[in-house]
Protein backbone atom coordinates (compact mmCIF):
# COMPACT_ATOMS: atom_id res chain seq x y z
CA UNK A 1 0.00 0.00 0.00
CA UNK A 2 1.31 3.55 -1.08
CA UNK A 3 1.19 6.23 1.49
CA UNK A 4 -1.33 8.33 -0.63
CA UNK A 5 -3.11 4.83 -0.29
CA UNK A 6 -2.86 4.68 3.63
CA UNK A 7 -3.79 8.29 3.75
CA UNK A 8 -7.21 7.69 1.72
CA UNK A 9 -7.98 4.79 3.97
CA UNK A 10 -7.39 6.11 7.28
CA UNK A 11 -4.45 3.47 7.87
CA UNK A 12 -1.16 5.21 8.47
CA UNK A 13 2.41 3.91 8.64
CA UNK A 14 2.70 3.17 11.90
CA UNK A 15 -0.68 1.27 12.11
CA UNK A 16 0.31 -0.89 8.83
CA UNK A 17 3.60 -1.69 10.82
CA UNK A 18 1.80 -3.06 14.02
CA UNK A 19 -0.04 -4.86 11.40
CA UNK A 20 3.02 -6.56 10.20
CA UNK A 21 4.16 -7.42 13.10
CA UNK A 22 0.82 -9.21 13.90
CA UNK A 23 0.98 -10.72 10.83
CA UNK A 24 4.25 -12.75 11.87
CA UNK A 25 6.25 -10.51 9.21
CA UNK A 26 8.92 -8.63 11.95
CA UNK A 27 11.58 -7.37 9.60
CA UNK A 28 8.51 -5.53 7.47
CA UNK A 29 7.78 -4.28 11.19
CA UNK A 30 10.74 -3.13 11.87
CA UNK A 31 12.07 -1.64 8.47
CA UNK A 32 8.71 0.42 8.75
CA UNK A 33 8.64 1.34 12.09
CA UNK A 34 12.46 2.71 11.97
CA UNK A 35 11.75 4.45 9.09
CA UNK A 36 9.20 6.48 10.67
CA UNK A 37 10.97 6.89 13.90
CA UNK A 38 14.28 8.43 12.01
CA UNK A 39 11.76 10.82 9.81
CA UNK A 40 10.12 11.58 13.15
CA UNK A 41 12.27 11.43 16.62
CA UNK A 42 9.69 12.36 18.49
CA UNK A 43 6.94 9.77 17.51
CA UNK A 44 6.68 7.55 20.56
CA UNK A 45 4.36 5.34 19.46
CA UNK A 46 7.08 4.58 16.42
CA UNK A 47 9.98 4.38 19.73
CA UNK A 48 7.75 1.98 21.45
CA UNK A 49 7.16 -0.53 18.51
CA UNK A 50 10.81 -0.84 17.51
CA UNK A 51 11.91 -1.49 21.00
CA UNK A 52 8.87 -4.31 21.42
CA UNK A 53 10.77 -5.48 17.84
CA UNK A 54 13.79 -5.11 19.10
CA UNK A 55 12.51 -7.75 22.48
CA UNK A 56 10.93 -9.92 20.18
CA UNK A 57 14.06 -10.53 18.26
CA UNK A 58 15.87 -11.28 21.68
CA UNK A 59 17.53 -8.06 22.12
CA UNK A 60 16.61 -7.23 25.43
CA UNK A 61 18.77 -4.56 26.83
CA UNK A 62 18.47 -1.86 24.53
CA UNK A 63 14.88 -3.03 24.11
CA UNK A 64 14.88 -2.80 28.04
CA UNK A 65 16.41 0.46 28.48
CA UNK A 66 14.50 2.28 25.90
CA UNK A 67 10.99 0.94 27.47
CA UNK A 68 12.17 2.22 30.88
CA UNK A 69 12.78 5.60 28.67
CA UNK A 70 9.58 5.43 27.55
CA UNK A 71 7.63 5.40 30.80
CA UNK A 72 9.14 8.38 31.61
CA UNK A 73 8.31 10.17 28.42
CA UNK A 74 4.82 9.03 28.00
CA UNK A 75 4.32 10.27 31.78
CA UNK A 76 5.79 13.25 30.89
CA UNK A 77 3.13 13.49 27.83
CA UNK A 78 0.72 12.35 30.52
CA UNK A 79 -0.51 9.35 28.88
CA UNK A 80 -1.36 6.94 31.30
CA UNK A 81 -2.20 3.94 29.22
CA UNK A 82 0.87 4.32 27.15
CA UNK A 83 3.23 5.01 30.40
CA UNK A 84 2.07 1.39 31.45
CA UNK A 85 2.20 -0.14 28.08
CA UNK A 86 6.06 0.49 28.05
CA UNK A 87 5.99 -0.88 31.42
CA UNK A 88 5.21 -3.97 30.11
CA UNK A 89 7.73 -4.06 27.24
CA UNK A 90 10.38 -3.68 30.11
CA UNK A 91 9.11 -6.53 32.16
CA UNK A 92 9.53 -8.44 28.99
CA UNK A 93 12.98 -7.17 28.28
CA UNK A 94 13.66 -8.31 32.03
CA UNK A 95 13.08 -5.16 33.85
CA UNK A 96 11.19 -5.31 37.34
CA UNK A 97 7.77 -4.09 37.08
CA UNK A 98 7.17 -2.82 40.74
CA UNK A 99 9.71 0.16 40.18
CA UNK A 100 7.59 1.12 36.85
CA UNK A 101 4.39 1.49 37.89
CA UNK A 102 5.16 3.02 41.30
CA UNK A 103 6.47 5.59 38.70
CA UNK A 104 3.29 5.34 37.14
CA UNK A 105 1.26 5.27 39.99
CA UNK A 106 3.30 7.87 42.14
CA UNK A 107 2.84 10.75 38.85
CA UNK A 108 -1.01 10.49 38.70
CA UNK A 109 -2.27 9.05 42.03
CA UNK A 110 -4.08 11.13 44.06
CA UNK A 111 -1.89 13.59 45.72
CA UNK A 112 0.49 13.73 43.31
CA UNK A 113 1.73 17.32 43.17
CA UNK A 114 1.97 17.43 39.37
CA UNK A 115 -1.92 16.35 38.92
CA UNK A 116 -3.71 19.81 37.63
CA UNK A 117 -6.92 19.81 37.06
CA UNK A 118 -6.64 22.35 34.46
CA UNK A 119 -4.03 20.17 32.41
CA UNK A 120 -4.64 18.11 29.25
CA UNK A 121 -2.92 15.28 27.96
CA UNK A 122 -0.18 16.57 25.42
CA UNK A 123 -1.32 15.76 21.72
CA UNK A 124 0.62 12.99 20.25
CA UNK A 125 2.60 13.75 17.40
CA UNK A 126 1.08 13.77 14.03
CA UNK A 127 1.76 10.34 12.36
CA UNK A 128 4.15 10.58 9.90
CA UNK A 129 3.01 9.58 6.32
CA UNK A 130 6.37 7.60 5.85
CA UNK A 131 7.26 4.14 3.59
CA UNK A 132 9.99 2.21 4.32
CA UNK A 133 13.70 4.11 3.70
CA UNK A 134 15.62 2.95 0.52
CA UNK A 135 18.50 2.42 4.28
CA UNK A 136 16.29 -0.12 5.78
CA UNK A 137 14.45 -1.63 2.87
CA UNK A 138 18.10 -2.98 1.55
CA UNK A 139 18.41 -4.44 5.27
CA UNK A 140 17.49 -7.76 7.20
CA UNK A 141 18.60 -9.77 9.63
CA UNK A 142 21.61 -8.79 12.65
CA UNK A 143 22.70 -5.99 10.23
CA UNK A 144 18.89 -4.62 10.49
CA UNK A 145 18.41 -4.98 14.13
CA UNK A 146 21.58 -3.26 14.48
CA UNK A 147 20.73 0.13 12.53
CA UNK A 148 17.01 -0.28 14.11
CA UNK A 149 18.51 -0.11 17.68
CA UNK A 150 21.03 2.58 16.75
CA UNK A 151 17.21 4.89 15.56
CA UNK A 152 16.41 3.84 18.95
CA UNK A 153 18.78 5.16 20.79
CA UNK A 154 19.32 8.17 18.57
CA UNK A 155 15.92 9.13 19.16
CA UNK A 156 15.35 8.48 22.43
CA UNK A 157 18.94 10.65 22.82
CA UNK A 158 17.05 13.53 21.14
CA UNK A 159 15.48 16.26 23.68
CA UNK A 160 11.60 15.92 24.80
CA UNK A 161 10.10 19.31 24.37
CA UNK A 162 7.90 18.76 27.53
CA UNK A 163 10.15 19.67 30.63
CA UNK A 164 10.23 16.82 33.27
CA UNK A 165 7.52 18.10 35.52
CA UNK A 166 4.95 18.65 33.22
CA UNK A 167 1.84 19.02 34.41
CA UNK A 168 -0.55 16.09 34.56
CA UNK A 169 -4.26 15.59 33.49
CA UNK A 170 -6.63 14.43 36.26
CA UNK A 171 -7.60 10.64 35.26
CA UNK A 172 -10.91 9.37 36.31
CA UNK A 173 -11.07 6.42 38.65
CA UNK A 174 -6.69 6.34 38.24
CA UNK A 175 -6.65 10.13 39.82
CA UNK A 176 -9.07 9.35 43.09
CA UNK A 177 -6.72 6.38 43.92
CA UNK A 178 -3.50 7.08 46.35
CA UNK A 179 -0.17 5.70 44.67
CA UNK A 180 0.02 2.32 46.40
CA UNK A 181 -3.44 1.56 45.24
CA UNK A 182 -3.18 2.65 41.90
CA UNK A 183 -0.17 0.57 41.50
CA UNK A 184 -1.83 -2.26 43.18
CA UNK A 185 -5.16 -1.69 40.34
CA UNK A 186 -2.35 -1.38 37.34
CA UNK A 187 -1.02 -4.39 38.01
CA UNK A 188 -4.31 -6.35 37.64
CA UNK A 189 -4.39 -5.86 33.97
CA UNK A 190 -3.08 -8.00 31.51
CA UNK A 191 -1.81 -6.91 28.59
CA UNK A 192 -4.06 -8.36 24.86
CA UNK A 193 -3.40 -7.05 20.98
CA UNK A 194 -5.85 -7.17 18.41
CA UNK A 195 -6.18 -6.77 14.92
CA UNK A 196 -8.67 -4.45 12.72
CA UNK A 197 -11.82 -5.75 12.41
CA UNK A 198 -11.75 -7.72 15.81
CA UNK A 199 -14.37 -8.43 18.26
CA UNK A 200 -12.75 -6.86 21.58
CA UNK A 201 -16.25 -7.06 23.16
CA UNK A 202 -19.21 -9.03 21.50
CA UNK A 203 -22.61 -7.76 22.04
CA UNK A 204 -24.90 -10.70 24.19
CA UNK A 205 -21.70 -12.16 25.53
CA UNK A 206 -21.45 -12.32 29.36
CA UNK A 207 -19.66 -9.49 30.64
CA UNK A 208 -16.75 -10.70 32.94
CA UNK A 209 -13.73 -8.15 31.90
CA UNK A 210 -13.38 -4.35 32.36
CA UNK A 211 -10.77 -2.91 29.84
CA UNK A 212 -8.31 -0.08 29.25
CA UNK A 213 -7.64 1.04 25.68
CA UNK A 214 -3.90 1.59 25.80
CA UNK A 215 -3.44 1.89 22.14
CA UNK A 216 -5.57 2.35 18.37
CA UNK A 217 -9.31 3.39 17.64
CA UNK A 218 -12.60 0.91 18.60
CA UNK A 219 -16.23 1.38 17.64
CA UNK A 220 -18.72 0.80 19.93
CA UNK A 221 -21.51 -0.99 17.51
CA UNK A 222 -25.30 -2.20 18.69
CA UNK A 223 -27.08 -4.37 16.16
CA UNK A 224 -30.60 -2.79 15.16
CA UNK A 225 -32.97 -4.33 13.19
CA UNK A 226 -31.95 -1.63 10.24
CA UNK A 227 -28.61 -2.81 10.80
CA UNK A 228 -25.31 -1.38 13.10
CA UNK A 229 -25.32 1.15 14.28
CA UNK A 230 -22.32 2.93 15.49
CA UNK A 231 -22.51 4.52 19.29
CA UNK A 232 -19.25 5.84 19.85
CA UNK A 233 -15.59 5.65 18.78
CA UNK A 234 -13.06 5.05 21.97
CA UNK A 235 -9.61 6.19 21.80
CA UNK A 236 -6.19 5.57 23.64
CA UNK A 237 -6.64 5.78 27.24
CA UNK A 238 -11.16 5.25 26.82
CA UNK A 239 -12.20 2.70 30.10
CA UNK A 240 -15.00 0.26 28.56
CA UNK A 241 -16.36 -3.00 29.89
CA UNK A 242 -17.02 -1.33 33.69
CA UNK A 243 -20.70 -2.54 34.17
CA UNK A 244 -19.25 -6.47 34.27
CA UNK A 245 -18.21 -5.22 37.53
CA UNK A 246 -21.67 -4.29 38.64
CA UNK A 247 -23.62 -6.60 36.36
CA UNK A 248 -23.59 -10.34 35.12
CA UNK A 249 -25.54 -8.97 31.73
CA UNK A 250 -24.99 -9.55 28.76
CA UNK A 251 -22.35 -7.17 26.87
CA UNK A 252 -25.47 -4.21 25.30
CA UNK A 253 -22.80 -3.69 22.75
CA UNK A 254 -19.78 -5.15 20.96
CA UNK A 255 -16.62 -3.13 20.91
CA UNK A 256 -14.88 -3.67 17.28
CA UNK A 257 -11.16 -2.84 16.56
CA UNK A 258 -11.06 -0.08 13.60
CA UNK A 259 -6.98 -0.61 13.28
CA UNK A 260 -4.64 -2.69 15.34
CA UNK A 261 -3.97 -1.86 18.85
CA UNK A 262 -3.60 -2.95 22.77
CA UNK A 263 -5.90 -3.08 25.46
CA UNK A 264 -5.25 -3.64 29.19
CA UNK A 265 -7.72 -6.01 30.25
CA UNK A 266 -9.00 -6.97 34.24
CA UNK A 267 -11.15 -10.20 35.02
CA UNK A 268 -14.13 -9.00 37.40
CA UNK A 269 -13.22 -12.18 39.91
CA UNK A 270 -9.21 -10.44 39.99
CA UNK A 271 -11.05 -6.41 40.12
CA UNK A 272 -13.45 -8.07 43.41
CA UNK A 273 -10.63 -9.65 44.96
CA UNK A 274 -7.95 -6.71 44.61
CA UNK A 275 -11.60 -4.96 46.24
CA UNK A 276 -11.45 -7.02 49.14
CA UNK A 277 -7.98 -6.73 49.59
CA UNK A 278 -8.09 -2.62 49.41
CA UNK A 279 -11.37 -0.98 50.40
CA UNK A 280 -10.07 2.13 48.28
CA UNK A 281 -10.02 0.45 45.18
CA UNK A 282 -13.56 -0.99 45.88
CA UNK A 283 -15.09 2.55 46.55
CA UNK A 284 -13.42 4.22 43.52
CA UNK A 285 -14.43 1.62 40.96
CA UNK A 286 -17.93 1.79 42.94
CA UNK A 287 -18.15 5.26 42.29
CA UNK A 288 -16.50 5.31 39.18
CA UNK A 289 -18.93 2.70 37.80
CA UNK A 290 -22.46 4.65 39.22
CA UNK A 291 -20.78 8.15 37.73
CA UNK A 292 -20.46 6.59 34.20
CA UNK A 293 -24.08 4.89 34.62
CA UNK A 294 -25.69 8.12 35.42
CA UNK A 295 -23.80 9.84 32.57
CA UNK A 296 -25.08 7.45 30.02
CA UNK A 297 -28.36 7.76 31.55
CA UNK A 298 -28.57 11.04 30.80
CA UNK A 299 -27.17 11.09 27.54
CA UNK A 300 -29.25 8.54 26.11
CA UNK A 301 -32.75 7.39 28.60
CA UNK A 302 -35.97 8.49 26.39
CA UNK A 303 -37.30 10.03 29.39
CA UNK A 304 -34.96 12.65 30.49
CA UNK A 305 -34.37 13.94 27.24
CA UNK A 306 -37.81 15.41 28.13
CA UNK A 307 -35.68 17.49 30.45
CA UNK A 308 -33.31 20.50 29.61
CA UNK A 309 -29.75 18.52 29.60
CA UNK A 310 -28.41 21.41 32.07
CA UNK A 311 -31.05 20.13 34.89
CA UNK A 312 -30.68 16.33 34.35
CA UNK A 313 -28.48 15.72 37.27
CA UNK A 314 -30.72 17.51 39.55
CA UNK A 315 -32.95 14.96 38.51
CA UNK A 316 -30.98 11.91 38.55
CA UNK A 317 -30.04 12.93 42.50
CA UNK A 318 -33.48 12.81 43.34
CA UNK A 319 -33.36 8.71 42.29
CA UNK A 320 -31.79 6.20 44.80
CA UNK A 321 -29.98 3.29 43.34
CA UNK A 322 -31.12 0.05 43.78
CA UNK A 323 -29.88 -3.72 43.16
CA UNK A 324 -31.94 -6.60 42.03
CA UNK A 325 -30.39 -10.13 41.72
CA UNK A 326 -32.02 -12.54 39.13
CA UNK A 327 -35.60 -13.51 40.17
CA UNK A 328 -36.07 -10.48 42.20
CA UNK A 329 -39.60 -8.15 41.34
CA UNK A 330 -39.33 -4.74 40.76
CA UNK A 331 -43.40 -4.43 40.13
CA UNK A 332 -46.21 -6.43 41.09
CA UNK A 333 -48.98 -7.28 38.86
CA UNK A 334 -51.90 -6.09 40.61
CA UNK A 335 -50.43 -3.75 42.75
CA UNK A 336 -49.71 0.03 43.00
CA UNK A 337 -45.92 0.08 41.79
CA UNK A 338 -44.49 2.44 44.74
CA UNK A 339 -41.46 3.31 42.85
CA UNK A 340 -40.74 4.48 39.24
CA UNK A 341 -37.38 2.40 37.65
CA UNK A 342 -35.10 3.76 35.45
CA UNK A 343 -32.77 0.93 34.78
CA UNK A 344 -29.36 1.71 34.73
CA UNK A 345 -27.39 -1.62 34.45
CA UNK A 346 -28.39 -5.42 33.65
CA UNK A 347 -32.26 -6.56 32.27
CA UNK A 348 -35.83 -7.20 33.43
CA UNK A 349 -38.89 -9.21 31.71
CA UNK A 350 -42.25 -7.98 31.96
CA UNK A 351 -43.73 -10.91 32.54
CA UNK A 352 -47.89 -10.95 32.18
CA UNK A 353 -50.59 -13.65 32.41
CA UNK A 354 -51.76 -16.55 30.00
CA UNK A 355 -54.59 -18.79 30.11
CA UNK A 356 -53.36 -21.75 32.17
CA UNK A 357 -51.75 -19.76 34.92
CA UNK A 358 -48.10 -19.65 33.43
CA UNK A 359 -46.12 -16.24 32.57
CA UNK A 360 -45.74 -14.95 29.34
CA UNK A 361 -42.86 -12.74 28.65
CA UNK A 362 -44.42 -9.49 26.87
CA UNK A 363 -41.41 -7.37 26.92
CA UNK A 364 -37.34 -7.57 27.71
CA UNK A 365 -36.16 -4.21 28.59
CA UNK A 366 -32.51 -2.74 29.97
CA UNK A 367 -30.29 0.68 30.21
CA UNK A 368 -32.69 3.65 30.03
CA UNK A 369 -35.92 1.92 30.13
CA UNK A 370 -38.53 3.27 32.81
CA UNK A 371 -40.79 0.52 34.46
CA UNK A 372 -43.40 1.54 36.90
CA UNK A 373 -45.14 3.81 34.61
CA UNK A 374 -48.57 2.57 34.20
CA UNK A 375 -49.18 2.39 37.50
CA UNK A 376 -47.58 6.09 38.62
CA UNK A 377 -48.69 7.67 35.98
CA UNK A 378 -51.99 6.11 35.01
CA UNK A 379 -53.28 6.12 38.79
CA UNK A 380 -53.73 1.91 38.19
CA UNK A 381 -52.31 -1.69 39.44
CA UNK A 382 -49.39 -2.36 37.34
CA UNK A 383 -50.75 -4.48 34.18
CA UNK A 384 -47.25 -7.04 34.54
CA UNK A 385 -45.21 -8.18 36.48
CA UNK A 386 -41.61 -6.65 36.25
CA UNK A 387 -38.38 -8.99 37.34
CA UNK A 388 -34.58 -9.10 37.07
CA UNK A 389 -33.18 -11.53 34.87
CA UNK A 390 -29.58 -10.83 35.82
CA UNK A 391 -28.06 -8.39 38.31
CA UNK A 392 -30.04 -4.99 38.03
CA UNK A 393 -29.04 -1.60 39.00
CA UNK A 394 -31.97 0.95 38.61
CA UNK A 395 -32.52 3.80 40.02
CA UNK A 396 -35.97 4.55 41.89
CA UNK A 397 -38.16 7.62 41.61
CA UNK A 398 -40.75 6.69 45.09
CA UNK A 399 -44.51 8.33 44.16
CA UNK A 400 -43.79 11.39 46.20
CA UNK A 401 -40.50 12.21 44.57
CA UNK A 402 -42.55 11.76 41.38
CA UNK A 403 -45.06 14.04 41.99
CA UNK A 404 -42.56 16.76 42.77
CA UNK A 405 -40.24 15.63 39.70
CA UNK A 406 -43.18 16.41 37.50
CA UNK A 407 -44.37 19.69 39.04
CA UNK A 408 -40.60 20.83 37.90
CA UNK A 409 -40.49 19.44 34.73
CA UNK A 410 -43.87 19.29 33.09
CA UNK A 411 -42.63 17.38 29.98
CA UNK A 412 -41.41 14.56 31.79
CA UNK A 413 -44.90 13.22 32.66
CA UNK A 414 -45.76 13.70 29.16
CA UNK A 415 -43.33 11.91 27.91
CA UNK A 416 -43.86 8.96 30.73
CA UNK A 417 -47.71 8.98 29.90
CA UNK A 418 -47.23 7.97 26.03
CA UNK A 419 -44.60 5.54 26.99
CA UNK A 420 -47.69 3.97 29.69
CA UNK A 421 -50.42 4.27 27.09
CA UNK A 422 -47.95 2.59 24.51
CA UNK A 423 -46.81 0.18 26.89
CA UNK A 424 -50.61 -0.97 27.87
CA UNK A 425 -51.82 -1.38 24.49
CA UNK A 426 -49.08 -3.32 23.76
CA UNK A 427 -49.21 -5.93 27.04
CA UNK A 428 -53.05 -5.93 26.00
CA UNK A 429 -52.13 -6.94 22.37
CA UNK A 430 -49.71 -9.68 23.07
CA UNK A 431 -51.71 -11.36 25.69
CA UNK A 432 -54.51 -11.48 22.93
CA UNK A 433 -52.60 -12.69 20.50
CA UNK A 434 -50.99 -14.97 23.27
CA UNK A 435 -54.78 -16.65 23.94
CA UNK A 436 -55.05 -16.93 19.85
CA UNK A 437 -52.15 -19.15 19.54
CA UNK A 438 -53.13 -21.20 22.14
CA UNK A 439 -56.46 -21.58 20.97
CA UNK A 440 -55.09 -22.42 17.82
CA UNK A 441 -52.50 -25.23 18.98
CA UNK A 442 -55.77 -26.66 20.50
CA UNK A 443 -58.08 -27.28 17.80
CA UNK A 444 -55.01 -28.74 15.57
Amino acid sequence: MSDSEATTTGVSSLDRAHAARLAQQPEDALRLSASILTASSSDLGAAWLVARLLADAGRADPAGQAAVELVERFIRHGDLSSAVLSAHLAVQAGKAADPLLRQIAEAFGRGSPRVSPEASPAPPAFPAAAGVAPFFGKLSGAALLDAAEKALARALASADPLPADALLPRLPLFGELAPLALQKLLSAFQLREFVSGAYVVKEGDEGVEAFLLARGLLNVVRERAEGPSVLAVLGPGAVFGEMALVSNAPRAASVIAVETGQVFAASRASLEALAVREATIGRALGSFCHHRMVSNLMRLSTILSAVEPAKRAELIARFDTRTFEAGDVLVHEGEEAGCLFLIASGGVEVRGPEEDGDRVVLAQLGPGDVVGEISLVLRRPATADVVAVHTTVALGLTRDQFQEAIREHPGLLQQLYEIATRREEETRSVVAQQAVDVSDIVLL
